[in-house]
């Protein structure tokens, strides 16, 4: 027990003249929500065709909340559009879109999808400092494609640099659905 003890004393003693460390440790990517614990909470992150599940597992009320999302970035790696399929609190599904905070509240997203083509125009209603915001509602027109995998031409505005037209393809978002029924 001795032999502890003094174990015990010199590694602290270390421990008090060690100079502070250039290095640390990382904190966990995974924001625990307010109310849940460290080690209570889940996230799963699973890989699909050009699309991504997050969901989000309480251990302890064992309620799980899922979003699919997808990331389309730029030559520098930034994002450039990003779009979430979410849920309200009562099951209705919604398209959360993501565009660069450059472009401003008020700014017009549009997305055309088909050869006719279908356009789905949103308008961004707030904005932090990296992103702009818009939702839609997901309609039977949006359904439809989702369900075909449609390529969607997707454009905004940029009063720096003019209009961003970009590809996010809807291909893969309805195997992803199947896995969650």
């Amino acid at each position: 027990m001795a032999l502890a003890i003094w174990l015990g004393e010199a590694a602290s003693a270390d421990a008090q003249s060690a100079p502070p460390s250039a290095y640390t440790v990382k904190p966990s990517d995974v924001m625990v929500p307010e109310g849940e614990t460290l080690g209570e909470f889940r996230r799963m992150i699973q890989p699909f065709k050009n699309w991504t599940l997050i969901c989000d597992e309480s251990l302890k009320s064992k309620r799980r909340v899922c979003n699919v999302t997808q990331s389309i970035v730029n030559a520098q790696g930034a994002v450039a559009f990003n779009w979430s399929l979410i849920a309200t609190a009562d099951g209705k599904p919604l398209m959360a879109m993501r565009i660069p905070a450059a472009a401003g509240v008020g700014a017009q997203i549009e997305l055309a999808m088909g050869d006719s083509p279908d356009r789905i125009v949103a308008q961004t209603d707030r904005c932090d400092a990296n992103f702009c915001f818009a939702t839609i509602a997901i309609g039977n027109v949006l359904k439809r494609h989702i369900r075909a995998a449609t390529p969607c031409l997707v454009s905004y505005p940029l009063p720096q640099g003019g209009p961003i037209t970009l590809e996010a393809p809807l291909d893969g978002l309805s195997g992803v659905l199947a896995k969650l029924k």
